[in-house]
């Protein structure tokens, strides 16, 4: 993650402690004291994605982490929903295309 502005990494600690909660830009806004638009353009700037992108980027990695380290004592449903996934199908689409494997075929690997 780039640093260069403390925004960013006052949201990015902010999004990190919350992957479990449902996270909006007002959140954000609360939380930074920036704008919005302040907000999307400085995630855009400084890592080429929105905030809601990076939010889910980071469910996805922290989802992949924990697939691998449980393996079969913990069902992925559980896992999605521990880090903040509402939609189950949209977990498992955007994890395979992310990772290119189904969630439940690394929990079985």
């Amino acid at each position: 993650m780039d640093n260069k502005h403390p925004l960013l990494t006052s949201a990015c600690e902010y999004i990190e402690i919350n992957l479990h909660l449902k996270i909006s830009m007002l959140d954000l806004k609360r939380h930074t004291k920036y704008s919005e638009r302040s907000l999307q353009l400085i995630f855009k700037k400084h890592l080429n994605k929105s905030p809601f992108e990076y939010i889910e980027e980071q469910r996805l990695l922290k989802a992949y982490e924990l697939i691998k380290h449980h393996k079969q004592s913990k069902n992925t449903t559980d896992i999605a929903t521990e880090v903040g996934f509402r939609h189950l199908g949209r977990f498992s689409v955007n994890f395979k295309r992310r990772f290119g494997i189904h969630p439940s075929v690394l929990a079985r690997s």
